[in-house]
């Protein structure tokens, strides 16, 4: 791709003043189980060019799958130029990148019949534990390299895997369908079917019991899967590109304390074997762990080059894109300190609350604003201190900021990792829950 990428910025270089090539070359192999059988087998290629010009001031970009047309691509690049945003950025020189682990060997090395033999394997721990259900298995594995090179001097590639081991189950339980998974997602190879099995037959055990939902104000604790609604309505919220438009509600808020004191969130796009790592951005920015919330005062938006061009400001090294779009500003790695007390502690020292461990229909919720409206998924009532049945027909509601501001009760001294999300659980001492 090197040499492809050098002739497209030889002829950008040209007609416009700057010039900017990214290349991505990666395969996808995804192996599915529906239902406890094998499903699909695929095998996918990715490889495409992204270009990006500033010509008389202007930000033009194309992107193309066919490397043999680099002139009409060059061509459609200039042209959209004349339609573009103004440029108030300029290309990135030379960065020393950190060295940040993001490919595995055996990841890269793993085949097809090994992903058919474990997806068998972990099917067969899930009948023998949890008979009830109907499971489903997914494992994939994608490796792909990327170059980034600009008129400016700039050149740089990496190679990255990413691995992928979802597991799922569907049932009726006292009437009602019951919905359970767990999964691994990084740059890492996790064969981890053992313990998200048995974490499934331990949920679904303890759903077979019901217990009464009463609505009104009481203790929640959301669990490290169900804390994902609140780090993305932060994600949003950090967002520079949402600050350009003005529908941040943390605009004109940095260095005031906007969360818990005992809450630190950071952006990490260095952390070991994440999904949201690289040596530096999408723009060939060098980048480095970001401190968002430092006990709770906010400290910092995230931009691309040209959002923080626009907002006068530097550029935090969070530009974002695949080769087909231009970039824009998005969180790589959120990192949230954890707290001091178990999370087995913090059910026992509940006289009566709930556990929530999947929300349904959270994404329809106005989440730039922090608000949320959601279906308990997966929840349980907790009675003195134990697990007492399963939550049936309830929703949760409340706004984010103002929970993680003044309703913290205790912060788990566990994390895990979700997806970009690096979190504990969290107890909430007073949450609106509606009942039947």
């Amino acid at each position: 791709m090197r040499k492809v990428l050098e002739k497209a910025l030889a002829l950008a270089k040209k007609r416009a003043d700057q010039a900017e090539a990214i290349a991505y070359n990666g395969e996808v192999t995804p192996v599915e189980f529906k239902s406890g059988k094998l499903h699909a087998v695929e095998h996918k290629e990715v490889r495409g060019l992204g270009l990006r010009v500033i010509r008389k001031g202007r930000i033009g970009f194309s992107s193309t799958t066919d490397l043999a047309r680099l002139g009409e691509l060059v061509d459609h690049a200039c042209q959209s130029a004349a339609f573009g945003q103004p440029a108030r950025f300029q290309f990135p020189a030379k960065c020393r990148p950190a060295a940040t682990k993001i490919f595995d060997r055996a990841v890269a090395g793993f085949s097809v019949d090994q992903a058919m033999a474990e997806g068998r394997q972990a099917l067969e721990r899930l009948r023998a534990a949890a008979p009830e259900l109907k499971c489903d298995a997914t494992i994939e594995k994608r490796t792909y390299s990327v170059e980034l090179a600009n008129s400016r001097g700039l050149w740089s590639s990496y190679d990255k895997t990413h691995f992928s081991y979802q597991l799922s189950g569907v049932g009726v339980v006292d009437g009602h369908l019951l919905f359970v998974g767990d999964g691994r997602r990084g740059c890492g190879l996790k064969l981890e079917a053992e313990a998200m099995a048995g974490k499934m037959a331990r949920l679904l055990k303890q759903a077979k019991r019901s217990a009464r939902t009463s609505g009104g104000r009481v203790p929640v604790i959301f669990s490290h899967e169900a804390m994902y609604l609140f780090w993305m309505a932060l994600g949003m919220g950090v967002n520079g590109k949402m600050l350009q438009k003005r529908s941040s509600p943390l605009q004109g808020r940095l260095g005031e304390r906007v969360l818990d004191p005992r809450l630190s969130v950071s952006d990490d796009p260095q952390l070991r074997l994440a999904p949201g790592s690289a040596p530096h951005d999408a723009e060939g920015v060098c980048t480095a762990r970001l401190p968002l919330f430092r006990n709770g005062v906010f400290r910092s938006f995230i931009f691309d080059l040209q959002t923080a061009g626009i907002m006068g400001t530097a550029t935090t090294g969070h530009g974002q894109r695949d080769f087909s779009v231009q970039p824009s500003p998005g969180i790589s790695n959120l990192v949230i300190a954890p707290g001091r007390r178990p999370l087995a502690e913090m059910v026992g020292s509940l006289d009566r609350g709930i556990i929530i461990h999947d929300l349904l229909g959270a994404g329809q919720s106005n989440l730039l604003a922090g608000d949320f409206s959601a279906n308990i998924g997966l929840g349980f009532v907790i009675e003195k201190g134990r697990i007492a049945g399963r939550v049936k027909d309830a929703m949760v509601a409340g706004n984010v900021y103002q929970m993680l501001k003044g309703n913290v009760g205790e912060i788990s001294k566990e994390t895990e990792s979700r997806g970009h999300y690096h979190t504990p659980a969290i107890l909430f001492n007073d949450v609106s829950v509606a009942a039947k």
